[in-house]
Formats: C-alpha cells, structure tokens, sequence
C-alpha cells in the first residue's frame, strides 16, 4: 500500500481544505483523477467535464493551487506540534472508518492508532447528566477498559468526559473524537492528571486544524464517534441531545445500539426512552454492560 509523502501530503491537504468539498465527492475525484495532485493540476477543461463536479468546487479547486505553500507552512507546524496527517490510503487509518463510505478522506490526529483500538465501544450523552448517570458513564467505562475496549466519545462536557476519565485512570484507552480543528483543541482542567499519559490516548479531528467549534463539526464528529466503534452506550440524552445522531449514524451502519433504562428518568434522560421504542437494547445494571454490550 502506498503511504503518502509530506510532498504528497501537501496536496491531500489543500484538497480536504477545498470549502464545500466533502468525503463523497473527495472519493470520486480519486477514482477519476488517480491521486490528490493530479486532481490539483488538472486544467479547468478537464475539471469541466465531470458532470457531477459543481462549477462552485471547481473555482475553488483552482484556486487550492495557490494555497500549496501555504499548506506546507501547515504541514510543518503539525509535524511540530507532533500532529499526524492521515489518508485514506494509510495502513494506519481506522479500519472502523473504513467501513463507512462517508468517512473523512483525511483525518488529523494527536497519538497513534493501534490495532487493539478496532475493539472499541462509545459512551455518549448529556452534557449536563445527573449524578447517576455521570458516574454511571464513568463506571461503564472503568469496567469495559479493564477489559481491553477502547473507550470511544467526544469530549464534550458530562457524559463525554466521565467515560474518557473512566478508561484513563485505569491505564486503558480512549479516542477523543474532537468537534474542531486539532489546533483549537486545548485540555480541560480535570485532565490534567492524564495528559502526559500518552499512550492512553488518540486525539482525532476530520475537521481543518485551525478550525473552531461549529455545529457542523460537531455533526460530524457524532458520526466518528459511531463509525469507530462496534457499539454505542447512550448513558443519557434529552430528546433533541447529540446523542440521538450518533445513535442513529450508529444504526444505520450496523453498529449495536445499546441505552441505559431508567426506572424513574431524570430530565436529563428523557430521549432515553424515545431511543429504547427506535431499538436500542436496554441496559439496566453494570453486568449488562459488562456482558453483553459487544
């Protein structure tokens, strides 16, 4: 498998920074144009004649040309800040990801992702949970680390955090799948103890680095979240929550579904149910989770 070079890597760059050009459409340029620098180079003419390349992407794509040195200065600041670019044709990109045909072409990350981590579950929910279900998330997380998976969520406040922190104090693994770029990313106060724990960790971003919060970056980090995984624990989740599209992405690719049931629901938990009657396998006690949840 051909693994791409920094030089080659600029141009994979420059095309993922092409605005309104997105994993589908990236896919189809590699099938017809061979490789992110032959589609860069490709005159107008050429780029005319796909039918399905709207005249807005192709104006954009040209003028990518003129960003290649630039994407290098970016390229060399990552490589300094020991960020790794990613592609579809690396040995070392998710094979979770790989299943799915929307994936990110390029993918950003801070660690590196080994093979145990294709034995992961998410743990996803409230921002703002309850006591219970915080410590529910962190507990859940705790148990199914010691058991080799790799915790998956993204790291958001609540129910995010309690699972990253919940695999990490364990000495297990965790993937942040962050909704921003990898350089607007900063460490929360209550991870201080587990930043210089490297090995626990893999922070990944399909999102351009520089790139802050926006509510379609968060979308789309819903859908890593679920593509990395082999199941997806909703712990708790309002009725218009993130989790609910995680839940669904998560569905509609084959993964298992799985949500804690409450007897009496906080607030907090009120799509709980909604998820239950869409399928979701309800999960009442910590040896459900343990047993069955993959």
């Amino acid at each position: 498998m051909n693994i791409p070079t920094l030089d080659s890597l600029v141009y994979w760059v420059a095309l993922h920074s092409v605005p309104g050009l997105g994993p589908v459409t990236y896919r189809k340029l590699l099938m017809w144009g061979g490789d992110p620098k032959s589609i860069l180079l490709s005159s107008k003419r050429d780029l005319n004649s796909l039918p399905w390349l709207k005249e807005g992407l192709i104006k954009a794509i040209l003028k990518a040309r003129a960003e290649l040195e630039e994407k290098t200065r970016l390229l060399d600041r990552l490589y300094r800040q020991g960020v790794r670019v990613v592609t579809l044709q690396d040995e070392d990109y998710p094979q979770k990801l790989k299943e799915i045909k929307s994936s990110p072409v390029v993918i950003y990350i801070k660690g590196k992702y080994l093979k145990r981590d294709d034995k992961a579950v998410a743990i996803v929910g409230s921002t703002r949970p309850s006591e219970k279900g915080y410590r529910i998330a962190q507990e859940s997380a705790r148990r199914l680390a010691l058991k080799g998976y790799t915790i998956v969520s993204g790291y958001a406040r609540g129910i995010d955090t309690a699972a990253h922190i919940g695999a990490l104090e364990t000495g297990g693994r965790t993937i942040m799948a962050i909704p921003m770029g990898i350089e607007a990313f900063s460490w929360r106060r209550e991870f201080s103890p587990y930043v210089s724990k490297e090995e626990g960790y893999l922070i990944l971003s399909e999102s351009l680095p520089s790139l802050g919060w926006q509510t379609g970056a968060a979308l789309s980090r819903n859908k890593l979240i679920a593509s990395l995984s082999s199941a997806v624990f909703v712990v708790e989740t309002d009725v218009r929550g993130g989790a609910l599209h995680t839940f669904s992405f998560a569905q509609r690719h084959g993964r298992k579904t799985f949500v804690l049931r409450y007897r009496r629901p906080p607030t907090t938990a009120r799509g709980n149910e909604l998820l239950l009657r869409q399928g979701g396998t309800p999960i009442s006690n910590f040896k459900e989770v343990e047993e069955i949840m993959v």
